[in-house]
C-alpha cells in the first residue's frame, strides 16, 4: 500500500522491501530510482516479479470478462492491443498473455531498463499463450511521453494502470505528471476504448482528479479487500465516434 497524499507513512511492504523508502518517496519520477528498487528486488541475481498492490491472480476474474467486454469490437480473430503502463516487473502483462482465451497483443511499458531486463528474463518461463495468435512486447519509455516511444494516437483498446498513476502522485512533482500520465493514456486510445486503474485511493479524492485530468464519466468498481486493504478500478472510456451517416440521420 502506497502512503496517503501528502505523507510519507511507512507500511509494512515497504520497510521489508526497501530500506531507503524515503529516497523512494522523493524520487519516483527519476528512472534511476526504479533501476535501483528493481535491482534490488533480484534474489542472488535472479530477478523476481514485484506486484505493487496485489499479483495478476487476485484479479484476473474481473479483468479477463472486463478486456473481453470493452476490447476489440472486431471479429475474434483480430488481436485486442492492451498497453500496460508502467509495468515494472508486474506479473499482470504476462498473466493476460498467458491466459486469454482471444488473441491479444500486449505491450508492457516501462521507465527503468532494469525492469524491462528483469521482465524479458521472466517472460522465459511463462507457458506459451492459450491463443495462438497472441503477443507480448516489452518497451523502455516513459509513460507521461508515451509518443516519445512511438506510440500513436488510437493505437490500443484497452490501458491498463496499477500503481503507476499512484506513485506519480506521490512524488513532489505531484498531480502535474500525473495528469500528463493521464492525458497520454487516452491519447493512444481508439475510439470506444477504455483505461482501467487500480488503486488504494479513495474515489473522494480519485474521482475528482480524474475528472479534472482526463474528462466526465468516470466510474469506479470496488475490487474488494486484499491483505485487508481496499482496492478500487476507476475507468475512463475514449468516446466512440459517431459516422457521419448516422449524424445525418439524427
Amino acid at each position: 500500500m502506497l502512503p496517503a497524499r501528502g505523507a510519507w507513512a511507512l507500511g509494512p511492504l515497504l520497510r521489508l522491501l526497501c530500506s531507503w523508502a524515503d529516497g523512494l518517496h522523493h524520487g519516483m519520477a527519476q528512472p534511476s530510482t526504479w533501476d535501483r528498487f528493481y535491482m534490488q528486488q533480484a534474489t542472488g541475481g535472479t530477478p523476481t516479479h514485484f506486484n505493487w498492490f496485489f499479483d495478476y491472480a487476485a484479479i484476473s476474474g474481473l479483468l479477463l470478462p472486463a478486456l473481453q467486454e470493452y476490447g476489440s469490437p472486431e471479429s475474434n480473430l483480430s488481436p485486442m492491443r492492451v498497453l500496460d503502463v508502467g509495468c515494472g516487473t508486474s506479473d499482470l502483462g504476462l498473466g493476460l498473455y498467458r491466459d486469454s482465451p482471444h488473441p491479444v497483443h500486449i505491450s508492457c511499458v516501462d521507465v527503468s531498463p532494469v525492469a524491462i531486463r528483469s521482465l524479458q528474463w521472466l517472460l522465459q518461463e511463462v507457458p506459451p499463450p492459450r491463443h495462438s495468435l497472441s503477443q507480448l512486447h516489452l518497451h523502455v519509455a516513459d509513460a507521461t511521453n508515451l509518443e516519445g516511444g512511438s506510440f500513436g494516437d488510437g493505437s490500443f483498446h484497452v490501458v491498463l494502470d496499477k500503481g503507476t498513476c499512484d506513485s506519480l502522485l506521490r512524488c513532489p512533482q505531484g498531480p502535474g505528471q500525473a495528469g500528463q500520465l493521464v492525458a497520454e493514456c487516452l491519447r493512444v486510445l481508439c475510439p470506444g476504448g477504455i483505461l482501467l486503474q487500480f488503486s488504494d485511493e479513495d474515489p473522494d479524492a480519485r474521482i475528482p482528479f480524474l475528472e479534472r485530468v482526463g474528462g466526465a464519466g468516470v466510474t469506479v468498481q470496488e475490487v474488494g479487500h486484499i491483505n485487508g486493504i481496499c482496492y478500487f478500478i476507476y475507468k475512463l472510456s475514449q468516446p466512440v465516434l459517431e459516422s457521419p451517416t448516422k449524424g445525418l440521420l439524427n
